[in-house]
């Protein structure tokens, strides 16, 4: 994604620290407005996850770019020195045939150990258990932790009020008056 350098400057510092971090490297994202004058941003922290791209562009624009946004700072959970966020969990179970897009995540301690079990909603006539080695598995290669997945009936996870907030709020703003 461009962003327009003569109207915003983008910093990606390290959530924890609040420290810049290298080009290319994944921290949250700080806008600075240059040119709003009657409400401007000054180093504002958005609790976006993304990454400076230093690569040029193959569409020709020479302004900068940032990747696109992964989760948020505020949303990160941290299971065996892994960062975790809840796009990455969508991501993977988007490429799943079968499961649904609810699911459910615990972290336990257990002997010392935590453990992450992923709970997830499977349609009806699944093979739950190949449904949960895949899982496994796409989890594994993409974030580099190993769980313990679980597939649950459709409807036996909870809803999420937030969720249903939200697409409250996006149905009631969508309406077109003429």
């Amino acid at each position: 994604m461009h962003y327009w350098d003569d109207y915003l400057y983008i910093e990606i510092i390290d959530p924890q620290t609040g420290k810049n971090v290298p080009d290319g490297e994944t921290g949250e994202i700080v806008i600075t407005t240059l040119r709003k004058e009657g409400a401007p941003l000054i180093r504002y922290r958005t609790h976006d996850l993304s990454r400076i791209v230093p690569e040029s562009c193959s569409c020709g624009l020479k302004f900068p770019r940032i990747d696109r946004i992964i989760g948020r700072s505020d949303d990160m959970v941290k299971v065996k020195g892994v960062n975790i966020y809840p796009g990455q969990v969508e991501d993977i179970l988007r490429d799943i045939h079968g499961v649904s897009s609810e699911y459910q995540i615990s972290i336990d301690h257990i002997n010392g150990k935590d453990v992450l079990t992923l709970s997830v909603e499977t349609e009806e006539g699944i093979d739950t258990a190949a449904a949960e080695s895949s899982i496994g598995s796409a989890f594994k290669s993409k974030v580099g932790l190993a769980i313990e997945p679980k597939a649950v009936a459709v409807g036996s996870l909870p809803r999420s009020e937030k969720r249903r907030r939200e697409f409250l709020t996006t149905e009631i703003t969508n309406i077109q008056y003429t």
